[in-house]
């Protein structure tokens, strides 16, 4: 678990290109039950919006082990 807490979610997010982020948002959204816009607000940079705990864990994972891409 401590490899997991190295990636910023964030800029991970912030790099990806439209297309994978709307990928990656539905991705969320199926597999998790969060609404899109949501979450998409809590990934752009906004000092006002922050991702809980359950969030940041189940975006870290499968950003980490590729399972959201295929």
């Amino acid at each position: 678990m401590a490899e997991n807490q190295k990636v910023d979610v964030r800029a991970y997010y912030q790099n990806l290109p439209k297309k994978d982020k709307g990928k990656f948002l539905r991705y969320l959204s199926k597999k998790y039950d969060y609404p899109a816009s949501t979450m998409s607000g809590k990934l752009r940079e906004n000092p006002n919006s922050s991702l809980r705990r359950d969030e940041e864990l189940n975006t870290i994972q499968p950003i980490n082990e590729g399972l959201w891409d295929q």
